[in-house]
């Protein structure tokens, strides 16, 4: 229970929007009622400061008490409920009054009208907890729904659509700013009233118009999903069209209590097409729409940008074929699914291209277009590939690194798959004489020296000064030989030009999967063996791992 209550205050944390401070006001004398709010943690978005009346202020004027006006909660004794008309009507609009009831007299009910709360005197620290924790959390639920009713109400006054609530007999419960100017009525006159007052309609006058709001509301309700529909109203400035979207409210036992409603008015075809100018040209992305027939009817700016059309490219009506066989042509454009390789019309480099493709339809569900977007994801492409590299390349060495050696070898070998295991001698010492930086040149030669001479391995550095090269078929250890006595010779030969470099040389461990079915872990540990055999025996050279070393 503690887990769960821990991250649900995270959880509020994170997604709180304000913050106010509680003042309490405690006009009691109860100092284990007062540790306990002292105590208690406010919720996040709160802070509380606690203001206690002193003795000798109990029988004063309220206004002699401290802050009255600022208080947000009250809690108080028996022995200032006479105090308590005068203290409520000092605060502020909204303060909680509780009182804590020791029994000393029964409040009248004059008093008790002006109380929230009554909470019994208690000796248990714990019983006080519980009463302050369970005030808070009402506190906060109570600024949660504040909250939430000034987003809803901030949300439906933004949008020039018609938003409306109604209840499960056609009753506007909630409408927004929109929603009035169009019917001419102000809030007060919508809200609690009917379709026909609204719209200013008989009820013979709908039944004898195209008018469908009420049937919609009672399709949404019965089937008990959301719907999109077309409804022609009456409004004061004439007959308007609109595309409606509804969906049905529910109660907690699943029931119906009404639907919620939004309206956009789609009369004036000019304006559906200067909208959807707008919304083409708002579209971060390139953007195309073509006919029934697969012509081109609309773009956007970022389309002949991406695709290289000028200005005196009319493309407008053209079929998408001819543009596809001029950006093969132009761009090298290549379509692998929804992915699109070509080369930037405005700088020639190559561009990765994400291609949406979706049907438009019409309101009779027959297909009567298409809109293709065009997605640059040129950059992501390359913070990717950057990422995998990095997750699997040694960033001093731009070997692989140990992540990638092990995941990549198989965890079983096959017969003739090699490895040597090679360790920097006294690299220590160079680190110490001649600084990391130093140090860090050394491996990056040693790396160099690795890749010339091991051509075909899967060479990694597997931390500090430790490399390893696996050959992964047809190894023998005459060719482990060999390399080593090749990696030894140049290693020596690179080493012994830089002064800081003198004293470094490798030390080799080599080891062969004789048979099949032999483990990588196993082969590693044998190189391993192998090199430290060959650091005993002197160093600056190479040892061939047999059982008899273990």
């Amino acid at each position: 229970m503690v887990k769960d209550k821990r991250s649900l205050d995270e959880t509020l944390a994170r997604s709180v929007m304000y913050h106010h401070t509680l003042h309490i006001l405690l006009h009691c004398t109860d100092a284990l009622l007062e540790s306990s709010l002292r105590r208690a943690s406010a919720h996040p978005g709160f802070t509380h400061t606690i203001t206690t009346a002193c003795e000798s202020t109990c029988g004063q004027d309220a206004t002699a008490l401290p802050n009255p006006a600022e208080a947000d909660i009250v809690l108080l004794d028996g022995a200032a409920l006479a105090q308590l008309p005068a203290m409520r009507k000092a605060a502020k609009s909204g303060a909680l009054f509780i009182l804590v009831d020791d029994g000393a007299g029964e409040p009248t009910a004059e008093l008790l009208s002006l109380l929230d709360h009554i909470w019994p005197v208690s000796a248990s620290a714990s019983r006080y907890d519980f009463h302050v924790a369970l005030l808070l959390d009402a506190v906060r639920q109570h600024r949660e729904h504040e909250l939430t009713i000034q987003h809803f109400e901030t949300i439906i006054n933004l949008t020039s659509d018609l938003v409306w609530v109604k209840d499960a007999k056609g009753s506007h419960i909630k409408v927004n700013e929109a929603f009035c100017r169009l019917v001419g009525k102000s809030r007060q006159l919508v809200e609690g009233r009917g379709h026909y007052f609204i719209w200013d309609l008989e009820p013979e006058e709908y039944a004898q118009g195209e008018f469908v709001c009420l049937e919609t509301d009672q399709i949404v309700m019965n089937s008990g999903e959301p719907g999109v529909f077309d409804e022609v109203v009456k409004a004061p400035q004439g007959m308007r069209q609109f595309k409606t979207r509804k969906a049905p409210l529910f109660n907690a036992d699943g029931s119906i209590m009404g639907t919620v409603g939004i309206a956009h008015d789609v009369t004036d075809l000019a304006n559906m097409t200067a909208e959807l100018d707008l919304v083409l040209q708002s579209i971060p992305y390139a953007v195309m729409i073509l006919d029934s027939n697969k012509h081109i009817v609309n773009f956007n700016d970022r389309f002949k940008k991406l695709f290289g059309i000028g200005p005196t490219d009319y493309i407008a009506g053209e079929s998408r074929d001819v543009l596809r066989q001029r950006a093969v042509e132009r761009l090298g454009f290549s379509r692998n699914g929804r992915h699109v390789v070509m080369r930037s019309a405005v700088d020639g480099h190559e561009k990765y291209i994400d291609m949406y493709e979706n049907d438009i339809f019409d309101i009779f569900e027959n297909v009567i277009g298409m809109i293709c977007i065009y997605r640059d994801v040129t950059r992501q492409r390359q913070i990717e590939r950057r990422l995998k590299q990095r997750a699997n390349t040694d960033d001093l060495t731009g070997l692989f690194n140990r992540h990638y050696f092990f995941k990549n070898i198989p965890a079983t070998l096959a017969a003739g798959a090699g490895l040597a295991y090679i360790d920097l001698d006294n690299f220590k010492h160079v680190n110490d004489k001649f600084g990391h930086h130093a140090g860090d040149k050394a491996l990056i030669l040693a790396a160099q020296i690795l890749r010339k001479h091991l051509r075909g391995a899967v060479i990694a550095r597997l931390g500090g000064d430790e490399f390893a090269a696996f050959f992964p078929e047809s190894c023998s250890k005459a060719l482990l030989r060999n390399c080593a006595d090749e990696l030894l010779v140049a290693m020596g030969e690179a080493f012994d030009t830089h002064e800081a470099f003198a004293g470094l040389s490798a030390s080799i461990g080599i080891t062969l999967a004789e048979q099949p079915g032999l483990a990588r872990d196993d082969l590693v540990r044998q190189g391993d063996v192998a090199m430290y055999e060959a650091k005993r025996l002197g160093k600056r050279r190479y040892c061939v791992y047999s059982a008899s070393l273990e």
